[in-house]
């Protein structure tokens, strides 16, 4: 799991006005989602950059005035309908021994048997969701397609790990080896 730093500054109860000065300066406003209390800061939006633009899962230590170090994870960013500017961040506190449910991204692993002999690789699943204890967190689950041919498809139940509980019906496809017109054509010209 990657971890960051980032300081984040403390602000009170701020009107909607005071968010989009704010968002002027550069600032994003943000708020951690906690079990004993939400604690609403503030932060760089080059800052949140690094954690925003990647398909990984982040988690981060907060470093915020007058509170001790937060170790949190992105858990839901807020853009403008119309220009994509992102407006507002939520993280989640994690604890200890915890469990947690995320999305985690799936990476296509190796090359598969079937798009070497003309098929067409589908992948429908970009995200799966899971629910992990926080000291396991995972960046993303490796998918290995190697063995996958013409016709043949991977399946929730195909993935399964003792560390984590995957929150979707086990027959779901993840992805298959579609015949492609190529290989359709060459099967019938021979």
């Amino acid at each position: 799991m990657n971890c960051i730093n980032i300081q984040g500054k403390k602000r009170k109860e701020i009107k909607k006005k005071y968010n989009s000065e704010l968002r002027n300066y550069g600032y994003i406003p943000c708020i951690i989602y906690s079990k004993n209390k939400n604690i609403k800061f503030y932060l760089l939006l080059s800052i949140l950059k690094k954690i925003i633009l990647t398909y990984k899962v982040y988690k981060v230590i907060l470093s915020i005035k007058n509170e001790n170090k937060i170790e949190a994870i992105l858990k839901e960013i807020q853009f403008h309908p119309i220009n994509d500017e992102i407006i507002h961040v939520d993280f989640f506190e994690l604890k200890k021994d915890k469990y947690i449910i995320i999305s985690i991204p799936i990476i296509s692993v190796g090359h598969s048997l079937g798009v070497s002999k003309g098929g067409e690789y589908k992948l429908f699943l970009n995200k799966i969701k899971i629910k992990i204890i926080t000291d396991d967190l995972l960046d993303h689950i490796d998918l290995n397609i190697n063995n996958l041919d013409i016709g043949d498809s991977l399946y929730i139940k195909n993935i399964y790990n003792p560390k984590y509980i995957i929150l979707h019906n086990s027959n779901e496809v993840i992805a298959s080896i579609k015949s492609s017109r190529t290989y359709i054509k060459e099967v019938h010209e021979k």
